[in-house]
């Protein structure tokens, strides 16, 4: 976590700066001689050298050495390594107008990366340019304690396109900047971003086969013609079974669909379809209500199997805490993490509120069903998505959250039965809309807090190794990585005339059969579109993406990114990104003081603790248990802290 606190910068420190800027100039370098932007920035005046050498460390290499032994045979390293930066006009120039850099890396053995790091950090063995993904300090910190460089004026001078992100999103600004007393800015590091919304790489899966195989169609279902269902997004009574028992359909139809078949095609991952709808009307899972429907089949799958009382079969689970903090399914029940959350922009602990309340029912109520995984408090060292791998792999899980690689047809060859071999099936859902529990200010709302990938990334920081080298041309080449064209080199890799214009060696490009990494297409509403050309299997290898910067292309109004892929891994991107993280509060914690990051701390363990032992007791033991649970909250006092992470919200929104 970031502990950025404001330091007063000494005005001799900025005059001494501004002296050696103007002992600029003097030497070699096309025409960039003489340039008063050069002056005092790596470059030997006298003798007129530039020193373009530089070691990066990396967080890891792909396939830990599978693809190419060092970072150096990376394509996109090569290419890098092979053009010429022009300081002067910015982005990639000629021989004459421009100099080179020369890239090492240096990556740690997987597994090791947090203790090598430390390691490099606190023997001083450290290289020119660091990723922090795993440091223990902010950016401002290592400054403060020698290691980092203050690179601010570097960033004014030769990042233009980095600046003017920033500008025109200036949201991101508190993360990727520090404010001294005197209000001046400083810039510490700098920020891998992205300008929207990245296909995620995991969510919310089940087996759309049970469905087909075990679920009863639905007498009526919710008419999306219907006016009032059109107006308000929702019939006028729900779920069906209280519909039906108050004698109200307003806003239902006759379902017309008697039976589920389903057609594989010859190849499943693209070509598969059904005639599946939901209680919702929906072809995809859309409520509370249509996942409970999905359990009473997948509770008849596991019967069928005689897997019904094996600890690892279920219909779901949750969280070993009870809860996952980021929001995710507790976020379905009006909003909310059950954590710290911001909503509107002010900050509260959400865990004792109406709307988690709502979420603790309705697992409670799953778990008296057996539907939930009875041993979902012992599974502590599964992270959220590859909670009880094992049994989601054998086929004997009806719906968890977990990677692409589990989609369409990819769970068959590790199911334990033979039936499930032939036919598994599993689909993307998207967070249900709550329509069963609590009031109505739990019901009918999107989620608001999930887990997404956040548009601030990796921190990487120049050390103080690095002064008296061509940091000119350093810094020219990483503002690059800002504009359309070299995000997209760093994200997905080279285009044909790139590729053509250097040698590669090893050429991997050509031994994956690929003379080009993406194209820029038009959808049908005139949105720009970055499709990649590569196979996902193939596209880290060839590109650029473990040097930690760069603008990465994504999602938003302006244009698109298409991974390519199957057809059904197309349609879980949209529907694990059909709602937007607004109430997370997890990058304003970055920007926590030393100070105000040890006091949220502390009391967010006590809260963190209690939570773990006390809220699976609630789940399993039902909701009398409820308010005794929340005095024990109460008395931690988790809203003490939140004042420390309105101040940055209020920052940011300002």
């Amino acid at each position: 976590m970031r502990k950025d606190f404001w330091k007063k910068i000494a005005a001799v420190a900025l005059m001494a700066a501004m002296v050696m800027t103007l002992l600029a100039g003097c030497g070699k370098g096309g025409s960039n001689d003489g340039d008063a932007g050069d002056g005092g920035l790596g470059k030997d005046a006298d003798a007129g050298n530039y020193d373009g050498a530089f070691t990066w460390w990396i967080y890891q290499i792909d396939g830990e050495g599978q693809y190419y032994q060092v970072y150096e045979d990376n394509p996109v390293a090569q290419y890098i390594n092979q053009q010429y930066w022009d300081v002067k006009n910015g982005g990639i120039g000629t021989e004459e107008t421009g100099r080179k850099l020369d890239f090492s890396f240096i990556v740690p053995v997987g597994g090791s990366e947090s203790e090598n790091f430390n390691t490099m950090i606190g023997t001083g063995d450290y290289p020119e340019i660091i990723d922090m993904s795993v440091s223990t300090d902010n950016p401002q910190t290592m400054y403060e304690n020698g290691i980092l460089m203050d690179i601010t004026q570097y960033v004014e001078d030769y990042m233009p396109n980095y600046r003017a992100f920033l500008d025109k999103n200036p949201e991101l600004k508190p993360f990727v900047q520090s404010q001294d007393e005197d209000g001046n800015v400083h810039y510490y590091a700098i920020y891998n971003l992205r300008d929207g919304v990245i296909d995620p790489w995991a969510g919310y899966s089940y087996r759309r086969d049970w469905v087909v195989k075990y679920a009863k169609p639905t007498e009526y279902v919710w008419d999306w013609d219907d006016a009032d269902v059109q107006k308000n997004g929702h019939p006028e009574v729900t779920p069906l079974a209280k519909a039906l028992e108050e004698d109200n359909l307003n806003g239902w139809k006759k379902n017309d669909v008697t039976k589920f078949e389903a057609d594989y095609g010859a190849d499943p991952d693209n070509d598969y379809t059904d005639n599946v709808i939901f209680p919702s009307g929906k072809t995809d899972p859309y409520t509370i209500s249509d996942w409970e429907w999905m359990f009473e089949a997948f509770s008849k799958a596991l019967e069928v199997r005689g897997v019904k009382d094996n600890g690892s079969a279920y219909c779901t689970t949750v969280y070993y805490s009870g809860a996952m903090m980021t929001g995710d399914l507790v976020s379905s029940f009006g909003g909310g993490t059950g954590s710290y959350y911001i909503k509107d922009g002010k900050v509260s602990y959400d865990g004792t509120s109406d709307n988690f309340k709502a979420y603790v029912e309705c697992v409670s109520n799953w778990y008296e069903k057996g539907w939930l995984d009875s041993q979902f408090n012992t599974r502590a060292n599964d992270v959220f998505f590859m909670i009880n791998s094992a049994g989601v792999n054998q086929g004997i899980v009806g719906l968890w959250n977990g990677l692409v690689a589990s989609l369409g047809t990819g769970i068959r060859p590790s199911c334990q039965f033979e039936e499930d071999q032939k036919d598994a099936y599993a689909m993307a859902c998207p967070l249900p809309i709550n329509d069963t529990y609590g009031t109505e200010e739990q019901m009918y709302k999107e989620p608001d807090a999930l887990f997404q990938d956040s548009r601030i990334g990796t921190a990487t920081g120049i050390t103080t190794k690095a002064e008296g080298k061509d940091l000119a041309a350093l810094f020219t080449f990483i503002d690059w990585t800002y504009t359309p064209e070299g995000g997209a080199t760093m994200y997905f890799g080279m285009t044909k005339d790139q590729y053509e214009s250097v040698t590669l060696d090893p050429d991997l490009y050509k031994e994956y059969g690929y003379d080009h990494a993406y194209e820029i297409d038009t959808d049908d509403e005139g949105k720009k579109v970055w499709r990649s050309a590569k196979d996902p299997a193939d596209l880290v290898v060839l590109n650029g993406i473990r040097m930690a910067v760069g603008l990465h292309p994504a999602n938003n109004n302006e244009e698109s990114v298409d991974m390519r892929g199957s057809k059904v891994v197309q349609d879980a991107y949209k529907v694990w990104a059909q709602y937007l993280n607004t109430g997370s509060v997890l990058d304003y914690t970055s920007l926590l003081s030393s100070e105000e990051s040890d006091e949220y701390n502390k009391v967010g363990t006590y809260v963190d603790d209690y939570v773990k032992q006390n809220l699976p007791k609630v789940i399993k033991e039902g909701m009398d248990n409820w308010d005794g649970y929340v005095d024990g909250l109460e008395a931690l006092d988790p809203d003490s802290v939140t004042g420390y992470l309105q101040k940055y919200v209020d920052m940011a929104n300002k």
